[in-house]
């Protein structure tokens, strides 16, 4: 049986990880329905977003710059946050207990909301309460619903609420620079099993396009470009389809071990497809991605 909430419209059956816009567009008035414009800058948010939405910078909240011990001095732009940061962001987002969380972008091809929902299930975020609008903005206007340029304001209300209860970082969801090595290994000779899925452009796979020290990509690991499963107007595609398309370039997705890309955001959309909707336990995301790989003078790299 699907679990219940109470909203200000009554009684209603909890969604699963993906909502549409017209979902959203029923369940808009519900008490208790919070919503995250997810973007890398506020442009569109400050022209147009929907009513109720706050705004959650991609770089500042949920992708973070600096530097990591593992890769010295290299530049990092995709470090995650730490439970500590995420506790304080869902208070920014006014998100309480018993809340049911949105999230949607509106340039990311759902890319950067499921970024969102990535961190939040990291650190254990209710799963029955947190979704993503599946097509983001563009789909919100697609379907004639309106947008806003005002900005929700916080009341006393939001001060008086619990917090949403969160865990220690769930490692089930996240593949580890040594979990990745080993199935790497694993993946090594023309029969051996699909382990790593890279998600990037063709041109940083083949190593033409640097975005590290080093180009090229894991030894063992398959491609498909993360676009691919999504359709073209930025919705992701029906699950079945999504792994005939994986099927088709070799990939067994029940073989999956960890999905890559540069930051582990293209690839946290491929995790969110196989682990969330297809149901596949046992694929992670790799958090450090090629931003780890490529900038570690120890890892083996093929071009």
């Amino acid at each position: 049986m699907p679990s219940k909430r109470i909203t200000g419209k009554g009684e209603v059956s909890a969604p699963g990880p993906v909502v549409t816009a017209d979902w959203l567009s029923e369940h808009l008035e519900d008490e208790g329905l919070r919503l995250v414009h997810v973007s890398p800058t506020r442009r569109v948010y400050n022209k147009r977003h929907i009513r109720g939405a706050v705004f959650g910078d991609l770089h500042r909240d949920l992708a973070l710059r600096g530097r990591a011990a593992e890769t010295g001095d290299a530049e990092r732009e995709w470090l995650i946050p730490d439970r500590e940061r995420v506790v304080e962001l869902l208070r920014r987002w006014r998100v309480g207990e018993g809340d049911h969380l949105v999230l949607y972008d509106d340039v990311g091809l759902n890319r950067h909301a499921i970024r969102g929902y990535w961190v939040l299930r990291l650190y254990r975020f209710p799963t029955g309460s947190l979704s993503i609008l599946d097509g983001g903005l563009e789909a919100w206007s697609r379907a004639g619903a309106e947008t806003t340029a005002d900005v929700p304001e916080p009341d006393l209300a939001d001060a008086l609420r619990l917090p949403v209860e969160l865990g220690e970082r769930d490692d089930s969801l996240l593949a580890s620079y040594d979990d990745v090595l080993a199935w790497s290994r694993e993946a090594a000779g023309p029969d051996s099993p699909t382990r790593l899925l890279d998600v990037r452009t063709v041109g940083e796979f083949v190593g033409t396009d640097v975005r590290a020290q080093r180009g090229g990509h894991i030894p063992g690991a398959r491609h498909r470009f993360f676009e691919d499963l999504v359709t073209e107007d930025g919705r992701l595609r029906p699950v079945e389809q999504a792994l005939a398309i994986l099927r088709g370039t070799g990939v067994d997705p029940a073989q999956v071990r960890a999905t890559y890309c540069q930051g582990a955001v293209r690839a946290a959309l491929a995790w969110f497809v196989l682990h969330e909707l297809a149901g596949l336990d046992e694929v992670r995301n790799y958090g450090g991605s090629w931003e780890e790989w490529g900038n570690r003078p120890d890892s083996p790299i093929e071009i």
